[in-house]
């Protein structure tokens, strides 16, 4: 019987520590995930869980020796999402080879680094399809698409909207975790406005600037990520401990058949966004 271990190296070559250290900058949103270790197992092209919630019995005193025992169990919606299949093939010319022999591994590191790109866009701002219809693609729902309605918030983007919006997730009773908000160049350039005659240097003299990394609030602190895969007019504010990638296929490295004087293969995953409770998702449409 043929098995996957019958593969050799050199027919399936994992990439997953690779992807999860290339172009951190170019894909801050993937990057943290994986870095987190934010990473699980899917088992099928459907990704399905149960929404991740806290009991909120208010009465939880017993009788003292009592043998009574009362068990609980939060009603849970089940949530899932499809899994997108992402594939980049690498061609080169066996001149190319002569002249460099490490050609084909770059030409390889440049298509991870543009599949890595990719993935981030989608975990942002994809749309779910089944894949039912032509052209049968499955895609993903992505993080805006999957975010709480109630959470929502329309206006201008200032302290108070900050505020509001912290306030939205806390009201949630979520678990605790760290709070990122994933903004564009514009909505980064007027959070760092807000703060531009309320600050101090006091380390590197000669280094002049103003970059506002994170806001502490009476709801907890909210760290920025600055993306440019998020629309101008949104901000995307999310819980870390609500929000994992899950693959089906790690990335990885599959040579294809030669043919002529080439050297052919492909990148390729299989991965999906899991977002273990829409309310610990808001997104900010910024008006001006």
């Amino acid at each position: 019987m043929f098995k996957s271990n019958t593969f050799t190296e050199i027919e399936q070559i994992s990439l997953a520590k690779e992807i999860a250290i290339i172009g951190v900058q170019a894909t801050p949103f993937t990057s943290l995930l994986m870095a987190k270790g934010n990473i699980e197992k899917a088992l099928s092209t459907v990704y399905t869980w149960r929404e991740k919630t806290l009991d909120h019995t208010d009465d939880l005193s017993a009788v003292e020796g009592s043998d009574e025992i009362v068990f609980y169990e939060t009603a849970r919606a089940e949530l899932n999402n499809i899994l997108e299949i992402f594939k980049k093939g690498a061609s080169i010319s066996g001149t190319a080879v002569a002249m460099k022999s490490t050609q084909f591994a770059e030409e390889v590191n440049d298509r991870l680094l543009e599949l890595k790109i990719n993935m981030e866009k989608k975990f942002i701002n994809g749309l779910k399809n089944d894949g039912s219809v032509t052209p049968f693609k499955r895609q993903l729902s992505g993080l805006i698409e999957m975010a709480d309605p109630s959470n929502a918030e329309t206006g201008i983007l200032d302290e108070l909207m900050i505020k509001t919006v912290m306030r939205n997730l806390w009201e949630q009773d979520l678990a605790e975790g760290n709070y990122y908000a994933l903004v564009s160049a514009d909505s980064k350039e007027k959070i760092d406005n807000l703060y531009k005659d309320r600050y101090d240097y006091n380390h590197v003299t000669t280094n002049f600037g103003l970059l506002v990394d994170s806001i502490s609030t009476n709801y907890g602190t909210l760290h920025f990520i600055l993306s440019k895969h998020v629309p101008a007019d949104k901000v995307v504010v999310f819980n870390d401990n609500y929000v994992d990638l899950a693959y089906l296929r790690q990335p990885h490295f599959e040579p294809l058949a030669k043919t002529g004087d080439s050297i052919k293969g492909q990148v390729i995953a299989e991965a999906t966004l899991k977002v273990g409770s829409k309310k610990g998702v808001a997104v900010v449409t910024v008006t001006e």
